[in-house]
């Protein structure tokens, strides 16, 4: 995405058991219409330093860098060390990539995926490194995750998941290779001292959705909740309780919701109570957490068996597993799973 405000962000880059923090410009055009992006970097090698204090007497140092003729620069210059710690969604892990691809293909995992493939693109354009650009845009598996029309649910998602575990296994040791020829690490990296943290969502275990129904965006909850303390099982259940699931239009009504109703199944989780702490646009839900119910798809097939369970709906789930849904049918159980979601003022 082409930015008309040009920005620039610290981001942290993840590789061989080794982190560290550097600066990114997104895309963005200038006065001649031309699109440029950027990184940190000393016009051979990408920048990276191992805490906010470093990186910021480099940055007070004056001296000269790929990014200090981008015109939001100079407000880089004023940063503090503070400024410079990396938001939630600017952490990209390589080495976590094969975990991520051998774990189940939900929101999380799919977009926590897409974002690190993504930036080793930008990584491959940035360095005009022709041959990782190739193994990325030119391989089916990697070019089909960083498509937002993407899914891995259901049987034919399911087989895409495997195929890109295959890909990941097959070619991934080769892209952290020629991404780590473009990483200069200036200065002890033995003993960092910023923190590359879960998000507030992933330590609950919990995520914000959005669900399209008729003319409607319902908002919700979803995870996953142990069944036994005593054993690993786990259920997917939703805010609300007593076959019903609590939606809401507004962001605003969902982040009050969450921070202050009491007997819902998710408080159940144990981290719960630190959602709390989160502004109220924390509770918006990610584009790949947007499920649409109003035609079928693989997506939408699995929320709808989520859902039909969680509200103990007598519904037949079978005819989901059919290549092709009857629309009919489909628009049926949407009905009747549409009868448990619960409007919230």
């Amino acid at each position: 995405m082409t930015s008309s405000a040009p920005s620039i962000v610290p981001i942290t880059i993840t590789v061989d058991d080794r982190t560290g923090l550097t600066l990114y410009a997104p895309p963005w055009e200038d006065e001649d219409e031309e699109q440029w992006q950027g990184f940190l970097g000393d016009g051979r090698k990408i920048l990276l330093y191992p805490s906010t204090d470093e990186l910021a007497a480099f940055i007070a140092s004056g001296e000269e860098n790929d990014l200090s003729d981008h015109p939001a620069y100079g407000q880089i210059l004023k940063a503090t060390p503070d400024d410079l710690k990396p938001g939630s969604e600017d952490h990209y892990d390589l080495d976590q990539v094969y975990e991520w691809a051998g774990d189940e293909p939900d929101p999380v995992h799919v977009s926590a995926l897409a974002n690190v493939v993504d930036m080793v693109t930008r990584i491959a354009d940035c360095c005009d490194d022709g041959a990782l650009r190739r193994l990325l845009e030119g391989t089916p598996a990697y070019a089909e995750l960083v498509d937002e029309d993407v899914s891995y649910q259901g049987k034919d998602g399911r087989k895409r998941w495997n195929e890109l575990g295959d890909t990941i296994a097959d070619s991934w040791e080769r892209a952290i290779k020629r991404t780590s020829d473009w990483l200069e690490w200036v200065g002890d990296f033995s003993d960092t001292d910023f923190d590359v943290e879960d998000t507030v969502w992933e330590r609950v275990g919990a995520e914000p959705i959005t669900i399209r129904v008729g003319d409607e965006s319902l908002l919700t909850v979803r995870a996953e909740v142990p069944v036994d303390p005593d054993t690993d099982e786990v259920e997917m259940a939703f805010l609300g309780d007593d076959g019903t699931v609590s939606v809401f239009t507004e962001v605003a009504d969902l982040a009050r919701y969450c921070r202050e109703a009491k007997g819902h199944r998710l408080q159940k989780l144990e981290w719960w109570s630190e959602l709390a702490e989160l502004d109220d646009e924390d509770f918006t839900p990610h584009e790949v957490a947007t499920f649409d119910l109003r035609k079928p798809s693989d997506e939408g097939a699995e929320l709808l068996v989520d859902l039909a369970v969680f509200c103990d709906l007598d519904a037949d789930l079978d005819l989901l597993d059919e290549p092709d849904v009857n629309r009919e049918d489909w628009n049926a159980l949407v009905d009747e799973v549409r009868t448990c979601l619960e409007l919230q003022d």
